[in-house]
Formats: structure tokens, C-alpha cells, sequence
């Protein structure tokens, strides 16, 4: 008897756990909605706000470059061989950065992607410092001093945009002034319960 008593009593206990758990669900999911926040209704909010400030933005600048060199050009003829040379020293500056109308943003369920585009100079010039002629021939043969800088100034912009050593630096610059940018926009609301995922669409393009 004592045995069939405590067989009936842990069945009609496990009924009234069964039938609280049951009545009591929605409630639960009710208040553990209250506690945890609403992560894709963050997200989707505030990649709107995120949306319509890249849309009426333009230029992300992120990288300035000055650097002074020395370029050397000789003039030669056939049958002379070298006739002269002109030597400048030089001054770039430049500014590196991205278009941030053409950055593509996509949302997941716990985070937000964005695909940033290629990184360019957004503004740059030469000047010449100082600059030394030798020529043995005629001047009408040489290039002038503005034909050297403008070739000059192609090479440096070549070689910030290709170059590793200098285009890995551009792109963390770039990478940590974009999120910086996009925390700032969402300063005022607060906590975020969600990740950023930055990439480069030149990344996408070789995958």
C-alpha cells in the first residue's frame, strides 16, 4: 500500500508539473522577453538610422600622405646617348579613403554586415621644392617640369593603392574611421546587442 501510495502521488505530481508548465509558458516567454532585448528589432532600426546617414553622406577621408622624394629624369638621343637631366625634389600630399554612398549593408540576425568599396585617393597634388637642370642639347627635346610631376604624381597614387606596406595601412585605417563614423551615429542609443562585420567588396571579389 505504502508503495502503490507513493507511485500515485509522484504521478499526479508530475501531472501538475506537466499542467503548470503548460498554463504558465506564455507567461514565461512573456517575461523572459521583457528581460532579454529585442535584438533583431535593434538591428532593424538602426540600420535604417545607418541606411539614411551612408545615403546622404559622401567621402570617408581616413589617411593623409605627405612625403617628400627625389625623382631624375634624363634626356638622351640617338647617337649622343644622355644629353641632360633634370632633377626635382618634390613634395606629395594626399588623402586616402572611401565613398560611403557605395558601402553595401545587409543585416543578419545578430549582426549587421557592411561591405565596404574600394579605397581611392580622394585628393591629391605635387609641388616641386627644388629643382636642378644639366643639358648638354637642346631644351625642345626634354620633358618639362609639369609633364615630370604629373608622372610623378601617378606613380605615388599607384603606389599608395598597390603597394602592401601601404595599402594593409590604409585599410585598417580605414576599417577602424568606419566604425568609429558608425558609433557615432548611434551614440544616443546606447548599449548595442549586436556585432559589426566589416569587409572589403575587393576581398569578395577574390573569394
Amino acid at each position: 500500500m505504502k508503495k502503490t501510495g507513493k507511485w500515485f502521488l509522484s504521478v499526479i505530481s508530475r501531472v501538475i508539473v506537466i499542467i503548470l508548465v503548460v498554463v504558465l509558458l506564455p507567461f514565461a516567454r512573456n517575461f523572459i522577453a521583457l528581460l532579454l532585448p529585442d535584438v533583431t528589432g535593434e538591428i532593424r532600426k538602426q540600420s535604417e538610422i545607418i541606411e539614411q546617414k551612408l545615403e546622404s553622406s559622401q567621402r570617408l577621408e581616413v589617411t593623409k600622405i605627405d612625403e617628400e622624394g627625389i625623382l631624375r629624369a634624363d634626356t638622351s638621343v640617338i647617337i649622343f646617348g644622355t644629353v641632360g637631366t633634370t632633377t626635382i625634389r618634390y613634395r606629395y600630399t594626399a588623402s586616402a579613403g572611401i565613398d560611403l554612398s557605395r558601402v553595401v549593408m545587409t543585416t543578419d540576425s545578430d549582426r549587421i554586415i557592411f561591405i565596404l568599396p574600394g579605397i581611392e585617393i580622394l585628393n591629391d597634388g605635387i609641388e616641386a621644392l627644388e629643382i636642378n637642370k644639366k643639358n648638354l642639347f637642346s631644351k625642345a627635346i626634354e620633358k618639362s617640369v609639369e609633364t615630370l610631376l604629373s608622372e610623378q604624381r601617378a606613380k605615388c597614387r599607384e603606389q599608395y593603392l598597390t603597394e602592401k606596406q601601404h595599402s594593409l595601412k590604409t585599410r585598417e585605417d580605414t576599417e577602424k574611421a568606419f566604425r568609429e563614423t558608425i558609433l557615432q551615429w548611434l551614440e544616443s542609443f546606447g548599449e548595442r546587442h549586436y556585432e559589426f562585420e566589416i569587409l572589403f567588396s575587393e576581398d569578395q571579389t577574390a573569394g
